[in-house]
């Protein structure tokens, strides 16, 4: 689905494929791009469709680089469910187009199609690097609300795991591994978007307009800061995995103590009652009139004094 946008005459209006090649201001956004689609951007940017769709896949590196008429971006995004995949910017100053294209929902791009009109009208007019730097600003928001999320979701883990009653222990793992994913996934992703953003410092996008870089910097310092927040969150679901096999682990041991305890309980009477029950003719005190109570006896004390030998060092 291609959606166009144009600057004319101050107002916003919803224009078409040729508005690209106007010198109007246009922002054109292709969700889930079909062949033809991919092949109609390709034809307007120079660049094969198959080059486009590999840009797309999921394993595609945030890179920056020139086309004949127009600069193109890979900057990885997060998407609705939490993962991260590749935004494909085209923009070009001589055209004053800008043009995104991705699979899947992007909360960045909605947000600000959003705003109100006045608001989108100034984005507009000040051309597509600004247009650029706003996207990714709303990008790097979109990865703190997902951030803050993952640390609500470490606090609740790290409560289960401290709590004296753990019965989840199959779903915890399974919610740690995966927010330990989101977190690689993130990490990996801001690290290649900053090496992006200090290229467009650098100018070495040829299409981009010169004087709107210096704002980039803002987003060089917010995405480093990004980084070192997703690190010290997977060091901290690092060490809450540690603290919870080691919990697990002790439970086991409390367990395996408990069971050797009760059948040590088990063991010395069952001891004391086959021996007094072996199939001989003369077995110590068997013709005693009380034997059989006194064998009773002795299987009650040797229990009680193991009971209160067990309790003694904690294992019951």
């Amino acid at each position: 689905m291609i959606k166009i946008e144009v600057l004319s005459d101050k107002t916003i209006s919803e224009g078409n494929i040729h508005d690209l090649e106007s010198d109007n201001v246009a922002w054109a956004d292709i969700v889930n791009p079909t062949k033809d689609e991919l092949k109609i951007i390709g034809k307007l940017v120079g660049l094969e469709s198959s080059a486009i769709e590999s840009l797309l896949e999921e394993n595609s590196r945030p890179m920056i680089n020139n086309l004949e008429k127009y600069s193109v971006i890979v900057f990885s995004t997060p998407l609705k469910e939490e993962s991260v995949k590749p935004l494909v910017i085209f923009i070009s100053k001589s055209t004053n187009d800008f043009i995104t294209v991705r699979y899947g929902e992007s909360r960045s791009i909605n947000r600000i199609n959003s705003w109100d009109v006045k608001r989108k009208i100034v984005m507009f007019e000040k051309g597509p690097t600004y247009i650029l730097f706003r996207l990714m600003d709303e990008i790097l928001a979109t990865y703190n609300m997902v951030i803050e999320d993952i640390d609500e979701k470490l606090g609740v883990i790290e409560d289960i795991i401290y709590s004296e009653e753990n019965h989840k222990e199959k779903k915890l793992m399974v919610e740690m591994y995966n927010l330990k994913k989101v977190l690689i996934y993130f990490q990996k992703g801001l690290s290649a978007n900053r090496e992006v953003i200090a290229s467009i410092e650098k100018e070495y996008g040829e299409f981009l307009n010169k004087k709107d870089l210096s704002k980039f910097r803002l987003l060089y310092s917010e995405m480093t800061r990004l980084i070192e927040i997703t690190s010290t969150y997977r060091e901290i679901l690092t060490t809450l995995l540690e603290v919870h096999l080691s919990t697990i682990s002790n439970s086991i041991n409390v367990t395996m103590k408990k069971l050797t305890a009760w059948a040590a309980l088990i063991l010395v009477p069952s001891l004391i009652a086959s021996i007094y029950g072996m199939n001989f003719n003369y077995v110590p005190k068997a013709s005693l009139r009380y034997g059989f109570y006194l064998a009773l006896g002795l299987m009650l004390v040797s229990m009680l004094i193991l009971y209160a030998y067990f309790r003694r060092q904690d294992w019951i």
